[in-house]
């Protein structure tokens, strides 16, 4: 949704909660939710978005100053890239920067891909528990369609880019993929099932679709 504030067009997503109050969640990569009570109304919301005009405002400045981050990459050692979230230097994740653009993809798949079992290896071993199932195995992969798969075998996989993103986007995939073993399609029970350990799945859904056009090579 949009909203108008001084001339300035700034964009939300909103979020109804079982709160009896509005509330405002900002993320670090600009992403700006609005948990808001589930009756509502239009008028209510535009009203606490317009009182708050100030805090929005100031945030949408921080983000317009903030440090640029481009989907084409030059390759130079202070080109920027996404670790967990976070905007890097290229030079902070590569200690030997190769001569060529090649050279630097393949490092930097290599460094994606062990970041990415390792944690991915992390969050089963908490989530698993949690949630009483097993995965067989998984793999990570180089896929431009999907951020985690699951199979009838119990076998997962996930995206060599997932550690690019914030960690409670990466326990989102993990969450989703291991409620697949129970689930494989993604009916009614299947979203229940995921809401039951991830309350803010679709805010994690929002931002993996916003800004996984930044997570590259």
């Amino acid at each position: 949704m949009e909203i108008i504030l001084n001339d300035k067009s700034i964009s939300f997503q909103i979020q109804y909660t079982k709160a009896s109050k509005f509330n405002l969640d900002f993320s670090p990569e600009g992403l700006i939710t609005l948990k808001a009570p589930k009756k509502s109304t239009m008028e209510e919301i535009n009203a606490f978005m317009k009182s708050n005009s100030k805090v929005l405002l100031k945030f949408e400045e921080r983000m317009s100053n903030r440090t640029y981050l481009s989907s084409v990459k030059t390759y130079e050692s202070d080109e920027n890239f996404l670790f967990l979230g976070k905007v890097h230097k290229l030079s902070d994740l590569l200690s030997e920067i190769p001569e060529t653009e090649d050279g630097v993809q393949e490092a930097l798949k290599k460094f994606y891909t062990a970041k990415t079992k390792e944690i991915i290896t992390e969050r089963l071993a908490i989530y698993e528990p949690i949630i009483e199932v097993k995965a067989k195995g998984f793999k990570i992969v180089d896929s431009p369609a999907t951020w985690g798969t699951c199979n009838s075998n119990k076998q997962l996989t996930f995206n060599y880019k997932l550690s690019m993103a914030r960690l409670s986007a990466v326990d989102y995939v993990v969450i989703h993929e291991l409620c697949h073993i129970m689930h494989l399609n993604h009916d009614r029970s299947f979203w229940r099932k995921v809401g039951m350990y991830d309350k803010d799945y679709k805010t994690h859904q929002e931002y993996l679709a916003r800004f996984g056009a930044f997570m590259t090579i």
